[in-house]
């Protein structure tokens, strides 16, 4: 059977230099597709039946540049593009990359530069997409890592919900997976479109409009060219208000009227423009609360609360914390390295209070993959004491050992303050790190050998703590892997 090589779209004004381009990529297997402006490009990407795999760009065109082009495409791209660039500046090829192409080569294109582009880009396409389909299928109901009575309740909400076209608001304390529950919900509505994600905490109140609703061109200063906000990009799709607590209210009565209307109108636009984008909202918060406090508008939290899901905290599930922790692992350490967990072990992790819910868990299994020595993954007591995790008595398992009672001093003496947990762990992983650099005298890869861990890991996680070895030890080794 003979496979069908990618379809590739040639966008330039200059129709020799088009063919030429479609005659190279031809000889190679390609198909192409041969566009003379923007608008028969952007047709041609939105072309129903077979759509181009990925898309070579002149930069500067009469009308609308490619500049202009690539800026108005939705994000992430819908097809990776690489730019050809005779006549354009550095800058106007730095705002190319900067907007998503991948690579950029002169013109006239040099047949070997352009083949290497273009096949480095479909594979770097290649490689997103896996990882995009597995993230999906990690986000699908029975893939929702836990055997706890209350997750197999969620789970069983989640097929029956995801199915329907219904606004759910998602609560949960911060860290407990809203996120994933939302992914979940989209892919069991088996709806065409896109799910798109906006953290209405994370972006600056000036900007979250523009964000949200898109914007034509002239509409502000800067706006060069229509950009399609984050509500149309969930076109026939899923559309998630991650913290919608946290979104102003003169935004809320916007919002309001594209769900109620279904229609959503860009900055600087003339005329509304229809949508079908299923809404799903998440919170942290107390929205009753706050709609008692005039923080919130009452009419937007009736329509959003049309099927509230709570996501329980994990302190309430801990016959989920042993699955997840095994799950984490396998992400760090990988698929193939066997993970043991000691009795005594799971019952600290059982009974820890897990104030950042799932979110801490991951990070504590992450420096426990950080801190493990080669061979089998062994999650025991000892281990725990080392990432300050304790017992339910209040001290360290490791501290309770017969003969260590005055090796060391006693939890309660520890210095907590005010200080939330996740800072007071890291300054006890940044005194083992100091530690070890100074037994090695600065070597880092002597110290990495000291905590019997790999010497990238340990070079990385050093950076990510913002500790650096002495600048006078010269060790080739120091460099991660």
């Amino acid at each position: 059977m003979t496979r069908v090589r990618a379809k590739i779209l040639v966008v330039d004004d200059h129709l020799p230099t088009a063919k030429q381009v479609a005659g190279l990529l031809g000889d190679e297997g390609y198909r192409t597709e041969i566009a003379r402006n923007a608008a028969e490009a952007f047709a041609a990407l939105e072309a129903p039946r077979d759509p181009p795999a990925m898309m070579v760009l002149d930069i500067r065109m009469p009308g609308e540049s490619g500049l202009e082009l690539l800026a108005r495409l939705p994000r992430p791209l819908p097809v990776p593009v690489v730019v050809l660039s005779g006549e354009a500046s550095i800058a106007d090829t730095v705002s190319a990359l900067k907007l998503g192409a991948t690579d950029f080569v002169e013109k006239p294109p040099s047949p070997e530069r352009l083949l290497t582009a273009i096949r480095n880009a479909l594979e770097l396409r290649a490689l997103d997409d896996e990882r995009v389909r597995l993230t999906e299928e990690l986000a699908q109901p029975g893939h929702l890592v836990g055997q706890s009575a209350a997750m197999e309740q969620l789970r069983r909400v989640i097929a029956r919900v995801g199915a329907s076209d219904a606004i759910v608001l998602i609560t949960g304390e911060t860290g407990t997976g809203k996120e994933r529950v939302a992914r979940a919900l989209h892919k069991a509505s088996a709806r065409a479109g896109r799910y798109v994600a906006v953290n209405c905490a994370a972006i600056p109140e000036q900007l979250l409009e523009s964000e949200l609703f898109g914007y034509e061109k002239g509409a502000f200063s800067g706006a060069t060219s229509r950009r399609l906000g984050r509500i149309e990009q969930a076109q026939r799709g899923t559309l998630l208000l991650d913290e919608i607590g946290d979104m102003p209210l003169a935004l809320q009565a916007k919002l309001l009227r594209v769900i109620e209307e279904r229609e959503v109108e860009r900055l600087g636009g003339a005329e509304p423009v229809p949508v079908d984008v299923r809404v799903l909202a998440s919170t942290h918060r107390d929205l009753d609360k706050s709609v008692r406090a005039g923080k919130f508008r009452e009419d937007l939290y009736y329509r959003l609360n049309v099927f509230p899901l709570l996501v329980p905290p994990l302190r309430e599930r801990s016959d989920d914390v042993v699955p997840l922790l095994r799950a984490f692992a396998a992400d760090f350490a990988g698929p193939h390295v066997p993970v043991t967990v000691t009795p005594e072990a799971e019952a600290v992790l059982r009974a820890a209070p897990w104030r950042g819910n799932v979110r801490e868990l991951r990070n504590l299994v992450e420096r426990l993959t950080l801190l493990r020595a080669d061979g089998p993954f062994v999650i025991g007591v000892h281990e725990l004491a080392g990432v300050g995790i304790v017992s339910a008595g209040g001290a360290s398992p490791a501290r309770a050992r017969a003969g260590e009672a005055t090796a060391r001093p006693a939890a309660s003496a520890i210095e907590l303050g005010d200080r939330p947990y996740r800072e007071l762990v890291e300054d006890f992983e940044r005194a083992v790190l100091t530690a070890a650099l100074e037994r090695a005298a600065g070597n880092v890869a002597a110290a990495a050998r000291v905590l019997k861990v790999d010497r990238g890991n340990f070079y990385r996680r050093l950076k990510a703590l913002g500790l650096t070895a002495p600048a006078a030890v010269d060790d080739v080794d120091d460099e991660p892997d």
